[in-house]
């Protein structure tokens, strides 16, 4: 607030120093030739215009007389905000060049960590028969390709290696009939081979495990029959890991396969995995309007669990653009803009238009050029003065008198009104707050741009409404200082704390002389310092 204040104060300054190079000499003149005054003209604000002298209703600077023909401030340009020579400096105006750069966006994406899916194997009964051995039995354990799980005792295996024993003495081409139909029940060639060797006895077969992991599922217990196809057990490979996230619709054209991202899992605190983008689901779920991503990740000491949180965060980066810093770029509305110096001490609005957005640029498509200068920063404080003027300026109108006297009533009755707001919300008193707001002049709404806020049943809610209009109030208080002495701005640093997208620094007015702050109340009731004129 105590830069709005400057800046308004300089804009003045740069109103008064233009206007003497406007009218010096020849004003002068034409008071010693006693020439005819038709208007008294705001060199600033050209649309300001009076019968009689005053001060400008947006700049407060004292009107200029334009005399019988002069030419006046009827082709001044009115979207250059001017400062005097050295006042940049002051309000800490800094510009940056616009230019061809690479734009840089990083993308966040919270997934989950999960199995490879590739790798998970179930196990099934190949014939039917009844489990009398089980060396496996609970899950999380660990196992090796063709390790046996389990025992089975199934009378068709029996029939099928007698049959194949039989077929044996009549050479290996006779027997591969019977080799075949063993390996669909399940038997690899180490246990074929030994099939010879088996005593009368040996009633029973191991079922192997035709895959490296880890038990996931048991769904057999020892001494249950089972049938052919009937799930035995799950097992699944942790070796390696999936990472699987939701990328938003806008995004994914900045996402290829191949990309480097760097994960942080909750269960691996303070470290950093990194792999690259492996596959991009070409189906957009219909709900979020997001697409999965997976990354790979290579697990051999099984560090990484299984179902865990992680944050990913992929860099990706767009060719060559034309780009300005985010700051530089303004969004009172739908509309985007920037001030681009002109001259030293002169700066022009421009609507752009903007393309991409990168961590700390925005592609600008139309609007600037490379080489010219952009505001990044002090240029709220710019645009301040810039909105000034467009409250000001009528509609379709070629001029605005200045304001009648009747005006000057509802601003004191608005300010006063303000003050007592302002120290009911720094007492944590909504009732009184929602009691004050009834007392608004009805015609407040003209005066100020902000809409006022209105009755609320809760004080943070009531705050973020005030915030905003409180900050107008206070840059119209500092003109009409003179008129009510007794009014007092102040401003607190600490506001971007109070909520997610809360400026870091606003202003308010009351009629004490010791900060009381609205914004806080009780909580920083003296953060403040007062804004001198």
């Amino acid at each position: 607030m105590k830069r709005t204040l400057l800046i308004i104060g300089l804009v003045a300054a740069a109103c008064g120093w233009f206007a003497g190079l406007h009218y010096g000499s020849s004003s002068r003149h034409a008071a010693e030739s006693g020439r005819k005054i038709l208007f008294y003209q705001s060199p600033m604000h050209p649309w300001v215009k009076s019968e009689q002298p005053g001060q400008c209703t947006v700049c407060g600077m004292a009107l200029v007389p334009v005399y019988e023909g002069g030419t006046g401030f009827e082709n001044a340009v009115t979207d250059i905000v001017m400062l005097p020579p050295g006042s940049p400096n002051v309000i800490g105006v800094q510009t940056a060049e616009v230019k061809l750069q690479t734009l840089t966006r990083t993308l966040r994406i919270s997934g989950m960590i999960g199995e490879d899916e590739s790798r998970h194997g179930i196990i099934s009964a190949p014939v039917e028969g009844r489990i009398d051995g089980l060396s496996m039995n609970h899950e999380g354990q660990q196992v090796t390709r063709r390790q046996p799980l389990a025992t089975i005792f199934s009378r068709t295996l029996l029939k099928a290696a007698d049959a194949y024993k039989a077929m044996l003495p009549q050479g290996e081409q006779a027997a591969e009939p019977a080799k075949r139909t063993l390996e669909q029940y399940g038997l690899v060639w180490e246990q074929i081979k030994s099939i010879p060797q088996r005593q009368p006895g040996d009633i029973y077969f191991g079922v192997l495990s035709p895959l490296s992991g880890v038990i996931v599922k048991s769904y057999v217990h020892e001494g249950q029959q089972v049938k052919e196809g009937e799930r035995l057990f799950e097992i699944a490979d942790f070796t390696r890991m999936w990472f699987t996230g939701m990328v938003a619709e806008q995004d994914l054209p900045l996402v290829k396969v191949g990309q480097i991202a760097k994960l942080s899992a909750t269960s691996l605190p303070g470290e950093t995995l990194t792999a690259r983008v492996a596959f991009i689901s070409p189906n957009l779920d219909g709900m979020s309007r997001s697409a999965m991503v997976r990354v790979v990740l290579e697990n051999p000491e099984r560090r990484i669990k299984n179902n865990s949180f992680a944050q990913g965060v992929v860099e990706v980066e767009a060719p060559e653009v034309l780009a300005v810093p985010r700051s530089a770029v303004l969004w009172p509305g739908n509309e985007a803009r920037v001030y681009v110096m002109k001259a030293a001490g002169s700066y022009q609005q421009r609507l752009v238009k903007v393309g991409r957005v990168g961590d700390s640029h925005y592609e600008v498509l139309d609007g600037v050029k490379a080489g010219e200068q952009v505001v990044i920063s002090g240029g709220m404080l710019l645009d301040s003065q810039a909105q000034l003027d467009a409250m000001a300026r009528p509609d379709g109108k070629e001029m605005a008198s200045a304001p009648q006297a009747g005006n000057d009533a509802v601003w004191m009755n608005l300010l006063k009104v303000a003050a007592d707001l302002s120290s009911a919300l720094a007492a944590d008193d909504l009732a009184a707050a929602n009691a004050i707001l009834s007392r608004l002049p009805q015609a407040s709404d003209r005066l100020i741009k902000t809409t006022a806020p209105s009755g609320s049943p809760d004080l943070k809610a009531l705050r973020k409404v005030f915030l905003p209009w409180s900050q107008e109030i206070a840059v119209q208080a500092l003109q009409r200082k003179a008129q009510m002495p007794e009014l007092r701005v102040f401003r607190c640093a600490m506001t971007g704390k109070l909520w997610e997208g809360a400026p870091s620094s606003a202003a308010w007015i009351q009629l004490g002389a010791e900060a009381r702050n609205p914004y806080w109340g009780a909580e920083m009731l003296e953060c403040g310092t007062e804004v001198k004129p």
